[in-house]
């Protein structure tokens, strides 16, 4: 009987598991200016490539640009948003929102954002499926 009881409480705390259905995927640019997967997977947007990354200064404030390519023959719909790093590497996502993006098949994209609250020197880019 206890073992029963185990057994069905096991089953329930298993069940209250939260499934994340839309990982976050976060890319960045390495010293060599390849983009590379910094957390997350992206297996969900496993069709969806980051060409390059780049960035300027516009009026005080960060303008980061990341070049998108679609390889399915398929449009795609994804989300995206930027998270902004300071001079010591910690990250600030407050003022990053989502943004959904569709791409069609073979298609390159240029996705943007701006640091609005101003002192970034650097960027991530998240990028989750809709």
């Amino acid at each position: 009987m206890n073992r029963f009881f185990l057994l069905l409480s096991l089953i329930l705390i298993s069940s209250c598991a939260t499934y994340n259905k839309s990982p976050v995927t976060t890319l960045a640019e390495d010293g060599d200016g390849n983009i590379k997967v910094v957390a997350g997977n992206q297996q969900k947007l496993k069709s969806i490539n980051v060409i390059r990354t780049f960035s300027e200064i516009l009026n005080g404030r960060l303008l980061a640009k990341a070049e998108v390519q679609n390889r399915s023959t398929r449009p795609k719909v994804f989300m995206y948003k930027f998270d902004w790093l300071d001079g010591n590497g910690n990250i600030d996502s407050s003022t990053s929102t989502w943004k959904t993006a569709t791409i069609n098949g073979q298609e390159v994209k240029t996705l943007e954002g701006v640091d609005i609250r101003g002192g970034a020197v650097d960027f991530h880019i998240l990028l989750k499926s809709k």
